[in-house]
């Protein structure tokens, strides 16, 4: 058996990289009214800490293994989602399972961090696997007030390959068509 699990959080490395390492009203009376912003929009967690660029003690999507792996010949399609092809090779000397993760890192609005997707390659030492990773549109999506819906925006969008959040070795650049989704 190999360990494969995958955080589903982020651990901060200190409480400066959080949104609000003070809380508001702090050491009031108990029953105090408080206010707390939350000003982040969609920015939490992994997208917090990609947004601002803090690198955490552990990271969403961070594992570990009693083997090694690596991801090579990165491929991305774009049109109206992203599909991403690649593969990942066990270069380790043990059987083990991986959980490789595909990120959108830039849109033509800026950069981003969002999670597109990810599979579990269960692997021999040595053995390699073409992993193919199609995002849900919704996931390319921005809404927009002033037009009332969810978008993706038409243009490059750049898209990455890694274990974690913050561990991504390939990266690809590719087009979309842009469009609004649902009505």
């Amino acid at each position: 058996m190999n360990p494969s699990g995958r955080l589903p959080i982020t651990f901060p490395a200190e409480l400066d990289q959080t949104p609000r390492p003070q809380l508001p009203g702090l050491g009031e009376p108990f029953g105090t009214p408080t206010t707390i912003e939350y000003l982040e929009g969609a920015d939490v967690g992994y997208r917090w800490f990609g947004r601002y660029g803090h690198r955490p003690l552990f990271a969403f999507g961070h594992g570990l293994s009693y083997t090694s792996f690596d991801y090579r010949d990165l491929t991305v399609t774009g049109g109206q989602t992203v599909t991403a092809s690649f593969t990942v090779v066990n270069t380790g000397e043990r059987r083990g399972a991986d959980v490789p993760q595909v990120y959108l890192t830039a849109a033509p609005d800026g950069p981003m961090l969002r999670l597109l997707g990810f599979t579990r390659v269960e692997l021999e030492p040595g053995q390699a696997a073409q992993v193919r990773i199609e995002a849900d549109p919704r996931l390319l999506a921005r809404y927009q007030g002033s037009a009332g819906c969810w978008r993706i925006e038409p243009g490059d969008h750049t898209v990455a390959v890694g274990a974690s959040a913050v561990a991504l070795k390939l990266s690809a650049t590719t087009e979309l068509a842009g469009r609004a989704l649902g009505a």
